[in-house]
């Protein structure tokens, strides 16, 4: 890996505490298990096929009468224990209803089974339902397991890292194919994600934008192909960067911007680019935001997040693509040298821009860090992604983030592979009008614009550095990177959203 770092790096950069304990990973033919513990899916109304059904006459049908005897219908997730079953010594049945149709399902499957086996001192077997001729269908459970068992923990408070007490054997047709699956693809993304989850949860008097510069650089050291660049705040302002450096100006903690590049793919190809959101806390600045849960602002950064797993998960799994991750970091703070709505900013293009919320910060970094990218990659796709808009929310709830663009058929590409890695993805318009309503009278634009919808207002903003060679998507994912209570895969808290939607949509353009 080449470092190119034009800033010093922190001598205090401090680690992020030790993940908490995932279980062991690890693969069999599949075939009914003798003994020990054992995880068996179960179907609509309890139906028991393949390993379960095999595992239920050689305990003499004591498992099919407990599914009976416990009313247990098989609905997906549902889960029920059995101990001392025949000659299992534990037994997790988990429910698949239907069956599992999608990688998602398959992921939330492994992650339900690991979720149930918390805790136990064991090896488990694991019979993965449907996964007939497929050796990826038992990593992508496996890497269901290990995303569902994520725990941040407490900040200063990580145990040591111990060997796992429960190792999940995932049970394969092929158990060497789905162990190469695995180790080569599968994990990878795990990786990354849990790679962006952890920027996202550190707790923002820790996480100032050279502490997060510092972590990238760290994370990517010794990876192949792989060149990190860093700009400080006295190089972003040479540079004109006004719009990125105005937005820092207001904290003590100044701008850096990151850029990771990785070349797997074709020399001299031009890279697909993740430009990402990077605001390491949200105060509003002088239009301060309401005190209520503005704590979650330490995650007003995951879109910087998103991009830099990706990048992560493209790197380990040694993706035949060519892609840079770019970062532009700051912090919005209402200090006294903070920029006042009614302000003027020039940005890196030479286009001005009037302020009429210091609360539209995002629009401001991603308006240099884009600008920048296309500047120094020309890349043949430019993708912003940001905690942008609380508009997006009211639009779409927490199942979908908000894509814009105006290239049908790019369009249809991020559609599909939302729909394949389970992040999910609803385009929405921005319409002319919306253009017209951010122009100023005393700039060129205004990062705000009365009567159109918020999410377009902030969409048709960055599109404004968009140079026409380039195409582009905007995703916002503001009420997508944080859930309150979580499910089986993502857990209560910071989800990592991007990261295996970047890692799918790239396999569209490896080399074949």
């Amino acid at each position: 890996m080449k470092i190119w770092i034009t800033a010093a790096v922190s001598a205090m950069a401090l680690a992020m505490p030790a993940l908490a304990e995932v279980p062991g990973i690890d693969f069999a033919k599949a075939e009914r298990p003798a003994r020990g513990a054992v995880a068996l899916p179960v179907g609509k109304d309890g139906a028991l096929e393949g390993i379960s059904r095999d595992a239920d006459r050689a305990a003499k049908g004591a498992i099919a009468e407990a599914i009976k005897t416990a009313g247990f219908k098989g609905a997906a997730g549902q889960t029920l224990t059995l101990y001392g079953v025949g000659p299992y010594g534990a037994v997790l049945l988990v429910g698949t209803g239907e069956g599992l149709k999608s990688a998602t399902d398959l992921q939330t499957y492994g992650a339900t089974v690991a979720k149930g086996t918390a805790g136990w001192t064991a090896t488990v077997n694991v019979a993965v339902p449907d996964a007939k001729d497929v050796a990826n269908d038992a990593a992508i459970a496996a890497q269901g397991a290990m995303l569902g068992a994520y725990d941040f923990g407490k900040w200063g408070k990580a145990a040591p890292a111990s060997e796992p007490k429960v190792t999940l054997t995932f049970l394969a047709p092929d158990a060497n194919a789905a162990r190469r699956a695995w180790e080569t693809d599968a994990r990878a993304v795990a990786e990354g994600v849990f790679f962006a989850r952890d920027l996202v949860s550190t707790p923002s008097n820790i996480k100032t934008p050279a502490w997060f510069a510092d972590q990238v650089v760290e994370k990517f050291q010794g990876l192949p192909n792989v060149t990190v660049t860093m700009l400080d705040e006295a190089q972003i302002e040479a540079l004109g960067m006004g719009a990125l450096y105005g937005t820092g100006q207001g904290s003590v903690r100044p701008p850096r911007l990151v850029a990771v590049e990785y070349k797997g793919g074709t020399a001299g190809e031009a890279p697909i680019a993740f430009v990402g959101k990077g605001i390491t806390f949200d105060t509003g600045g002088i239009s301060i935001k309401p005190s209520a849960n503005m704590w979650r602002m330490r995650m007003d950064m995951a879109g910087a997040a998103a991009s830099a797993g990706a990048v992560l998960t493209l790197a380990k799994r040694e993706a035949k693509v060519n892609v840079v991750a770019v970062l532009p970091l700051a912090e919005n703070m209402p200090d006294g040298n903070a920029i006042r709505p009614g302000d003027v900013l020039t940005s890196m293009s030479g286009k001005t821009i009037e302020i009429m919320s210091t609360d539209a910060e995002g629009r401001l970094v991603l308006a240099d860090g884009l600008w920048w990218t296309q500047e120094q990659y020309k890349p043949k796709l430019a993708v912003t992604i940001a905690t942008l808009t609380g508009a997006v929310g009211g639009a779409l709830g927490s199942d979908y983030a908000g894509l814009f663009t105006n290239d049908d058929a790019l369009a249809q590409r991020f559609l599909a592979a939302a729909d394949a890695s389970g992040e999910g993805l609803w385009r929405l318009p921005v319409h002319p009008n919306t253009f017209k309503a951010i122009r100023s009278d005393v700039a060129d634009v205004k990062n705000g614009g009365e009567g159109a919808p918020g999410a377009s207002v902030g969409a048709a903003f960055i599109m404004e550095w968009v140079k026409e060679e380039t195409p582009f998507v905007h995703l916002d994912i503001a009420s997508m990177a944080w859930q309150n209570s979580g499910n089986a895969v993502d857990p209560k808290g910071a989800v990592g959203y991007g990261v295996r939607l970047f890692d799918e949509l790239s396999r569209t353009y490896e080399t074949k």
